[in-house]
């Protein structure tokens, strides 16, 4: 009920901005099971250029992001990756150009892991971690 009545206090854009992102995660975690990846980040690609307005919204990308953090909380199993492929998306909606970063590293145990995140000028938007320096950015810049 609390989480119901936080949403309706949004202002009109921003109900609107979190019902994107919710569509844009919810397609994008079944597409990273179904779509080769190549194809994906092709198509994430495309979209993001045709969706780009040139005057950025009155939104700010740290609200974006925030309301994106959010609605992946109600997206069963939502990964870096499909915030990240969604956000490119969601904020190229908005007048906003931002970088998507896949990186990799091993962990304590030599295990392999991969992160993805994004960042508008220099500045992560979404997938910030305290150790996002170990990971090295894949493919090489």
């Amino acid at each position: 009920m609390v989480r119901l009545l936080k949403f309706l206090r949004l202002p009109g854009r921003e109900k609107a901005l979190f019902l994107n992102a919710l569509y844009l995660l919810a397609v994008y975690r079944i597409r990273l099971k179904v779509t080769s990846i190549d194809k994906l980040f092709n198509h994430v690609q495309r979209l993001s250029s045709e969706k780009y307005v040139v005057n950025p919204s009155p939104v700010p990308p740290q609200r974006i992001a925030r309301l994106l953090s959010v609605a992946a909380l109600f997206i069963p199993h939502s990964t870096c990756l499909s915030k990240a492929l969604a956000g490119q998306i969601l904020f190229a909606g908005h007048g906003y150009k931002t970088r998507l970063h896949i990186g990799v590293a091993h962990d304590a145990q030599k295990n392999f892991e991969a992160h993805a995140w994004l960042s508008l000028d220099g500045t992560v938007l979404i997938g910030q971690l305290p150790d996002l320096a170990r990971y090295r950015e894949f493919p090489p810049k």
